[in-house]
């Protein structure tokens, strides 16, 4: 059986056993990337190599136990539930100023509150605020089972101010990548609910002037900035990732160098998170990086397939939400690591170290997988 015909598997009225396949094989791929990724780095820190390996190990088992939960859980519960869920995570987003519960780190410039501690249960809020906002803007957009035939600012003014709660408070941790992400997610919504692409695109002119005041706010959006427009003037401040990340992708070459042995893996600071695809790279090379590419194009393309054949508003525009967030983060990690854009931290979907992203993103994973027992036919051939 080729690719193509494997994509066009029918799976009428069930899970999409291909869609988990590809996800399952995303998540394995990231932890056997993440070991010679951070091997190093754990042996010199921690005294054990397989440190962050293990721990993502961990993490992965309770992704995938999120993956089922969502994937079973009714969407129409979902669905009743947007509003409360929006209060619960305004409520932890909250939490992370809370002395004693809030866990913050501290730069040269500014302080960072991002994540939230119970015991030995440490999480970021902002990444489970992207499930929930997904949900809500998706209840928003569904009244009844259809999309909306108008928009008013009366209908939608109210749900515009709900999300700006979270949003604002996610941005004054701050996170601004995560900001960005969850900005690009919601206005692809609302243009796939249908509203109007001219009006859309003069209300994104009209925040320009917001999106920049917020930019300066924090001196280390700016820094970041200008290390980007020349990386290599600041090579031994800001600008030391871009650069050790250049020199990596030329090491790397096509087919990749001596397995975790490279110049970025010993010192890349931290490139098991944001910039895992520059250690990535130097194992295996363009060649490799093909191949992982190709996986996310799969669960793109597989999604759209799916998606296409939902008939139920709420269902169609929450599956849209969750895979596009997906591909929207992969894409800025992507972009953000060969310089074409400023450092955002935002991590690479599936791969990149770190429990709260991967339990959301197999969370997203879970819900797609959910939408795929709603669809209408089956997924015609490619």
């Amino acid at each position: 059986m080729n690719f193509q015909k494997l994509l066009a598997v029918r799976v009428s009225g069930k899970r999409d056993m291909v869609l988990f396949s590809l996800v399952v094989i995303l998540g394995l791929s990231g932890i056997l990337i993440l070991y010679p990724a951070s091997s190093i780095l754990a042996q010199m820190e921690q005294g054990d190599s397989s440190y962050y390996f293990i721990r993502q190990i961990v993490w992965f088992l309770i992704g995938i136990a999120a993956l089922i939960f969502f994937a079973f859980f009714p969407l129409e519960i979902l669905r009743k539930l947007a509003i409360p869920m929006m209060f619960g995570v305004i409520f932890l987003l909250a939490l992370v100023y809370v002395p004693g519960i809030g866990k913050s780190v501290s730069s040269n410039h500014e302080s960072f509150h991002r994540w939230v501690s119970f015991g030995p249960i440490t999480f970021q809020p902002s990444e489970f605020a992207k499930i929930v906002v997904i949900i809500y803007v998706a209840s928003v957009f569904s009244k009844g089972n259809a999309l909306p035939d108008s928009f008013t600012l009366k209908r939608f003014l109210f749900p515009l101010l709900f999300l700006s709660l979270p949003l604002i408070a996610i941005v004054s941790e701050p996170q601004y990548g995560t900001t960005v992400c969850i900005i690009i997610v919601i206005i692809t919504m609302v243009y796939i609910a249908g509203f109007p692409a001219l009006r859309l695109i003069a209300i994104l002119l009209a925040s320009f002037p917001v999106m920049f005041l917020v930019a300066i706010l924090y001196k280390y959006r700016l820094e970041r900035f200008r290390v980007w427009l020349d990386p290599y003037a600041y090579r031994y401040e800001g600008g030391y990732q871009l650069v050790t990340s250049f020199r990596a992708f030329r090491e790397g070459g096509i087919f990749g160098e001596e397995f975790a042995s490279g110049f970025a893996h010993r010192y890349l600071t931290y490139g098991h998170t944001d910039f895992i695809l520059v250690l990535f790279t130097e194992d295996h090379g363009l060649a490799g990086v093909v191949i992982l590419f190709g996986l996310f194009l799969a669960v793109l393309w597989r999604s759209i397939l799916i998606i296409r054949k939902i008939n139920d508003a709420f269902v169609f525009m929450v599956a849209s939400g969750s895979v596009i967030m997906i591909i929207t983060q992969a894409l800025l990690n992507m972009l953000v690591v060969v310089g074409l854009v400023p450092t955002t931290g935002v991590s690479l979907p599936f791969i990149s170290y770190g429990g709260s992203s991967l339990i959301a993103t197999l969370s997203f994973s879970g819900i797609i997988l959910n939408a795929s027992a709603k669809r209408s036919g089956d997924i015609p051939p490619v």
